[in-house]
């Protein structure tokens, strides 16, 4: 398809985001061209805005993006264009876009562990230099069309509504934390910075894995209560900013302790410490929250109390096929996330919004919408 179209560029890392107008991407061999109809922004590409990107010594440092960059790395759209070899969609199906790059043949990709890929890149975010074997995909959904890896689909039904079904990536990560927990049917987890966009979509997806109880932290008292709205039976909460963690969870568990902490939170580690301290003995911890700080804490009491630990901050293939599917059949239910639409030009405004933590006693994520 020849032409030009509109898309979300950030030219200098602490710069407002521009609408530009660029060329639509062509595609070659295993390639899709897909006209977007909703795309989802998160904080990173809030940092990148107010070059609050960090940056440490040694291979960390080299995570930057390649600019100019379309921004956006969540969201759904409809094919406009395939490949001749391509196989899996055609011209017309709507698909979700899965943003996440991997090479397939480093030794985590060929274990399914995919979300540990020595190439490990994400679409409209993260991008090395001009040799990387994924430049070409750098650019993200932020825009009228997206050139995208036949690979990289999840074909939507008919019938499947697209508002619904684009909320889904948002989940995708905290549904790998809990995977990567091994959390079981009946169990106790404590979600960390539970009322975030991210934390929310960990509470809803531990509902649809069978968690009996749920216990949410969080400082926001306002937010706490329409949490718990959701499901009061299955959901507790704990303000951090008024209560005792480790007492609170100690009397919601009869003094058992929880079995799984997926800790979300950005900032603010005595959280996670108390946190830590509420877990039973082998309890499991999935860390999602990017927290620069130190996390100090005796080896010895983790050691007597074979306390695990893993962490996750990648998405997989496997997850988003799985997430469409509770959703499709009503085991997972994305309707306390609250999307906010924007205008592809109204980018700025967007971002604005997340800064402000807009959304009153729930979070809202701010989203394009094409149609």
């Amino acid at each position: 398809m020849q032409g030009s179209m509109k898309a979300a560029r950030l030219h200098r890392l602490g710069e407002a985001v521009h609408v530009d107008e660029v060329p639509i991407p062509d595609i070659g061999p295993g390639e899709v061209l897909v006209r977007v109809l909703r795309a989802g922004l998160n904080r990173g590409d809030l940092h990148m805005r107010s070059r609050q990107i960090r940056v440490h010594p040694g291979e960390e440092s080299q995570h930057l993006p390649v600019l100019p960059m379309t921004l956006g790395h969540d969201g759904l759209g409809e094919v406009a264009e395939a490949a001749p070899d391509v196989r899996n969609v055609k011209a017309g199906d709507r698909v979700i876009v899965k943003c996440t790059l991997t090479c397939g043949f480093c030794k985590y990709c060929r274990s399914e562990r995919e979300h540990l890929c020595l190439n490990h890149r994400v679409m409209g975010f993260v991008t090395l230099a001009s040799h990387d074997i994924f430049m070409r995909y750098k650019d993200g959904l932020w825009a009228e069309y997206c050139r995208v890896p036949a690979t990289n689909l999840e074909k939507l039904e008919p019938g499947d509504d697209i508002d619904r079904f684009s909320l889904l990536s948002q989940m995708a990560v905290g549904f790998r934390a809990l995977k990567r927990a091994r959390l079981e049917t009946g169990e106790t987890v404590i979600v960390n910075a539970a009322t975030g966009i991210t934390g929310l979509g960990v509470v809803l997806s531990a509902m649809a894995m069978g968690a009996a109880h749920i216990i949410a932290i969080a400082r926001d008292a306002t937010r706490l209560a329409s949490l718990k709205k959701i499901a009061p039976q299955r959901i507790s909460t704990i303000s951090a900013a008024t209560e005792s963690i480790k007492a609170r969870v100690a009397e919601l568990t009869k003094g058992n302790g929880a079995n799984v902490l997926v800790d979300v939170t950005p900032g603010g580690i005595q959280t996670t410490v108390d946190c830590l301290y509420s877990l039973e003995r082998g309890g499991r911890v999935a860390l999602v929250g990017n927290n620069p700080e130190m996390l100090e804490i005796p080896y010895l009491y983790l050691m007597l109390r074979s306390i695990e630990f893993t962490s996750c901050h990648g998405r997989n293939y496997r997850d988003v096929h799985h997430l469409v599917e509770l959703c499709r059949h009503g085991i997972l239910d994305v309707s306390p996330i609250r999307p906010k639409f924007f205008g592809l030009e109204q980018v700025n405004e967007a971002l604005d919004w997340i800064e402000k933590r807009e959304g009153g006693d729930l979070p809202v994520w701010p989203m394009m919408r094409a149609d």
